[in-house]
């Protein structure tokens, strides 16, 4: 009965154990076998003698703690039997035994690598154990313990041997102590040891962690952070089959050696855009024209460009226009004509009115004039005796601005000149003799040429071609001091000039 309790209590162990932290657990399963030490070979720790080695087995648990430290848990079922040189004193005893030992890993990193397929460790730990014995000679048996369940304490070292992330093989000694001396029939202080030989397989009850799903453990993986649809290696790095630098799974050309600029694709004509990309594979070209040229670099590709290699402007299809006139070079007769010159259809500068004087110097480029007189019209002599006739009929009432009707048929005349010489302006100046103070003389003359402009703009001249000033007394063309003389000076005087 008390096995039965033993064995349900080891059993509700593991699997307590195993509920709770499976999900970085393995288990084991182990055959043993057990060597004696105690009181009846006088506690020589004869050790490794291999006589009388009985078979055993053992099922345990491991849980990772961190990278140096595992906790154990293990259930065993040992054999160990003696038997002096004299044969007249043995001892078969069994025990079933559950113990919690503390497992320290050298391959944490610090001593030997985590992934490596061989690491060695130390356990130790403290359990219970249930014991039958028997004493026993050449002539006679007779039980010693039939039943008790004792304390034990446990110490070892061992080899794992690691198959890959599932499974390894694990090899171990461990010094059992049940705390309990006269197992053996002999009770002379010291307790009496068995040193257990174990050999087992151990099975990751978790798929080891893989960060990445690429299949390769985060133990083993040198690239975790590689995207789960990428084709790894066996160290977990993405597969990169051209050898290029740039992983099959970002490489849009997997079997050609490119660059990663270009995700993996070639270029062999060096100028940034990948031969699947380029139309002009073996010319270095732009990116903005698909690999082709633009050896001008105008933005105009070559085989739109008519003139490839001088740059030039997108209206004349690639050709210069040097001097920026709106004529190509190529049919421009002048070719270097000064920036901002108004030009005809040949690039030269125009002369609209065809007098020889061009438009960019010709004050009067809508009228054929005179090089002489900056390409206006000469004022004819006919029309100047005109004008002058003109301003000698012009008269006003006395002391008034009112103009006499006399004066009506010269001011139509001059509006028939001014209609004539369009390019012209009308420079009117009012003068009074010295009768009267400045004062009034200066409004007076300013009143008879604005009354003389009212009725120019009235025949339809444009007030902006008329400059009308009056000047008093200020300009006398004879002596005041006479009659004549001052019939002379009150007038208007007319003049042309050009705009």
């Amino acid at each position: 009965m008390n096995k039965k309790i033993l064995l349900l209590v080891c059993v509700t162990f593991l699997v307590t154990g195993y509920k709770a932290k499976a999900q970085s657990a393995a288990i084991g399963f182990h055959i043993t076998a057990s060597e004696y030490d105690g009181d009846l070979n006088g506690n020589e720790h004869h050790f490794y003698s291999f006589k009388s080695q009985q078979l055993g087995g053992a099922v345990s648990l491991q849980q990772y703690l961190n990278r140096s430290f595992n906790l154990v848990e293990k259930v065993s079922f040992n054999q160990v039997r003696y038997q002096d040189r004299l044969e007249t004193a043995g001892v078969d005893a069994d025990f079933y035994t559950a113990n919690l030992k503390l497992k320290y890993k050298f391959n944490n990193g610090y001593i030997f690598k985590e992934d490596a397929a061989i690491s060695p460790f130390l356990v130790a730990g403290i359990g219970g154990t249930y014991i039958n014995s028997k004493q026993y000679s050449s002539l006679s048996s007779a039980d010693i313990v039939d039943g008790e369940f004792k304390g034990n304490v446990a110490a070892g070292a061992g080899i794992l041997f690691q198959f890959n992330d599932r499974v390894g093989l694990e090899v171990a000694n461990t010094i059992n102590a049940p705390l309990y001396d006269a197992w053996d029939g002999v009770d002379q202080g010291g307790n009496d040891l068995y040193l257990q030989h174990s050999a087992g397989l151990i099975f990751n009850l978790r798929k080891p962690t893989d960060t990445d799903k690429d299949g390769i453990s985060d133990k083993k993986d040198k690239c975790a952070d590689t995207p789960g649809t990428a084709s790894v290696d066996s160290k977990g790095c993405p597969v990169d089959t051209d050898e290029d630098g740039v992983a099959d799974y970002i490489d849009k050309c997997p079997a050609l050696v490119g660059s990663f600029v270009l995700h993996g694709c070639p270029d062999k004509d060096k100028d940034n855009v990948a031969d699947n990309d380029d139309k002009c594979p073996d010319v270095p070209g732009v990116v903005r024209f698909a690999g082709c040229p633009d050896s001008d670099g105008d933005g105009i590709e070559d085989s739109k460009d008519k003139c490839p290699n001088l740059a030039g402007l997108d209206i004349f299809e690639g050709c210069a226009d040097g001097d920026s006139d709106g004529v190509q070079d190529s049919m421009d007769k002048c070719p270097d004509t000064e920036k901002g010159v108004k030009v005809d259809a040949s690039g030269c500068p125009a002369d609209s009115d065809g007098d020889g004087v061009i438009d960019s110097i010709d004050k009067c480029p809508s009228s054929k004039g005179e090089v002489s007189n900056n390409g206006c019209p000469e004022i004819k002599e006919e029309t100047k005796k005109r004008l002058n006739f003109a301003t000698r009929g012009i008269s006003f009432e006395t002391g008034k601005a009112v103009l006499k009707t006399s004066s009506f048929a010269m001011l139509d005349e001059v509006v028939s000149i001014l209609n004539e010489y369009t390019d012209y302006n009308l420079k009117m100046g009012g003068h009074t003799d010295s009768n009267g103070s400045n004062a009034t003389n200066l409004a007076l003359s300013q009143a008879r040429v604005d009354a003389v402009k009212t009725y120019l703009t009235r025949k339809g001249v444009d007030a902006g071609r008329i400059e009308a000033v009056g000047y008093g007394e200020e300009q006398p063309l004879a002596s005041n001091a006479t009659s004549a003389g001052r019939t002379q000076n009150r007038r208007v005087a007319l003049s042309l000039v050009l705009k």
